[in-house]
């Protein structure tokens, strides 16, 4: 029996599958309508993967509150960006949100679409020289692209899947495959890189600070039963809902499939 995905589950995939279509729409953008070749492309990927991890190291950090600081890691992204180009990525939809639930998936696609185009403008300027005339322009031409597999997709998600991939093949001259993953594997993947993230943050931030607060000298700071212990709490948050950080769950794209989602 079909276990029903949490609206969580649901926050993620989408998160997963707009980064990625976003970054293959850059790609492309950039070589059909910039004639960027396969050797700039692949620069400009290693440049923009090394980006994600400085993004990603700010936003483990923790705040005051203790928690990630996705919020200087928004803003530095966004600092980026020369005056005159929009930081935001509105993915284009073929119809409204009926309900709350839409209306949420929506903006944790945006967040993740927005998240790939910051980082991609910023290694464009870094490797390709462009400034607001031409990050303007790709931006429309990265939604361009964006809209036209959706709308492809509407009528024949197979097909479009297979024209996105001939036309990734093109820009990058190498093999791309599409794989079809099922989204009870892709949950399960989800759910594993979220307790990794979260592993990670508290390891972190928390460890140290938490188990040298009572410790006698000479102690250790946190065992891996404390620490477990602690995760599990942390996991017992999570369940009600509170303890989830907007965004600490957002995945850098740095593969070279494409995923049908």
């Amino acid at each position: 029996m079909k276990q029903k995905m949490s609206l969580r589950q649901k926050i993620d995939l989408t998160r997963d599958g707009t980064a990625e279509m976003t970054r293959w729409c850059i790609i492309i953008a950039l070589h059909q309508g910039f004639g960027v070749g396969s050797e700039r492309l692949r620069k400009l990927e290693r440049r923009t993967e090394e980006l994600g991890y400085e993004s990603l190291s700010v936003a483990m950090t923790a705040n005051d509150k203790g928690m990630p600081s996705t919020d200087k890691s928004l803003a530095m992204r966004e600092g980026w960006l020369p005056e005159g180009v929009d930081p935001v990525f509105r993915v284009p939809i073929l119809r409204a949100p009926k309900n709350r639930k839409e209306q949420q998936l929506r903006m944790a696609g945006n967040q993740a679409a927005g998240m790939v185009w910051t980082l991609y403008a910023k290694a464009c300027m870094d490797v390709l020289g462009y400034s607001t005339k031409r990050l303007t322009r790709l931006r429309e031409e990265a939604l361009a692209n964006y809209r036209q597999v959706n709308e492809e997709g509407h009528e024949c998600l197979e097909w479009a899947m297979e024209r996105l991939r001939k036309c990734a093949e093109d820009a990058l001259k190498e093999d791309v495959v599409v794989q079809e993953v099922p989204d009870e594997e892709r949950v399960k993947q989800s759910d594993r890189d979220y307790m990794a993230q979260k592993e990670a943050f508290f390891r972190r931030n928390m460890a140290a600070a938490m188990g040298r607060k009572l410790a006698p000298a000479g102690a250790a700071v946190l065992s891996e039963k404390g620490l477990a212990e602690k995760l599990q709490q942390l996991a017992r948050l999570q369940q009600d809902g509170s303890g989830r950080p907007e965004e600490l769950d957002r995945t850098w794209m740095g593969r070279k499939e494409v995923k049908a989602s």
